[in-house]
């Protein structure tokens, strides 16, 4: 598999009626292929923060290459679009939180093993970080444009609201990484 042909799959899959479905379809037909997937990625780091994680980036659909290393988490935040991971290596925890009256309710776990993959709306708010000791690698599917889009995120000590500007959200990544635990 080339990267092109990646983009090509999610770039027809945008364009149908209900988008989000037709890319998760596109991942579901890749999780028996993750070694692929792996090999036409292997050029990106994956870290850095999204700038230098995106391969594809149009107004309807961004695919980055993820790669949360061990102990890293990220503070609570949205994506401004539906989003869609199909984990490639280690194990990814999240955090989801529920918006309720301004504030964010903990609504539930999932940890993702290789080829599982984490659907999440547009209204989804999430802390993703890496379980165990080895980096978790993750291909992540965006329905717009990430790098664009308004965005939110939460102070993982007060849970309190903020526009998303990427210098305060790495400040609040270190804060979540060294906490003991994702927000309640």
């Amino acid at each position: 598999m080339k990267v092109h042909e990646l983009v090509a799959r999610f770039a027809k899959a945008v364009e149908r009626a209900d988008p989000m479905q037709a890319a998760r379809e596109v991942l579901e037909g890749l999780r028996g292929d993750i070694g692929a997937i792996e090999r036409a990625l292997a050029h990106i780091p994956g870290v850095g923060g999204n700038a230098r994680q995106v391969f594809y980036r149009a107004p309807d659909l961004v695919l980055l290459k993820v790669c949360f290393p061990a102990g890293r988490r990220t503070p609570p935040h949205d994506h401004g679009t539906w989003a869609q991971i199909l984990l490639l290596s280690g194990e990814e925890k999240n955090t989801l939180y529920l918006r309720e009256n301004g504030r964010l309710r903990r609504a539930s776990e999932v940890t993702l093993a290789p080829g599982s993959v984490l659907p999440m709306r547009a209204e989804a708010v999430h802390v993703a970080e890496s379980a165990g000791g080895a980096p978790a690698i993750g291909l992540h599917v965006y329905g717009g444009d990430i790098l664009d889009l308004p965005r939110r995120m939460w102070n993982p000590a007060t849970l309190e609201e903020h526009p998303l500007e990427w210098t305060q959200y790495e400040s609040f990544a270190r804060m979540a990484s060294n906490a003991a635990a994702a927000p309640a």
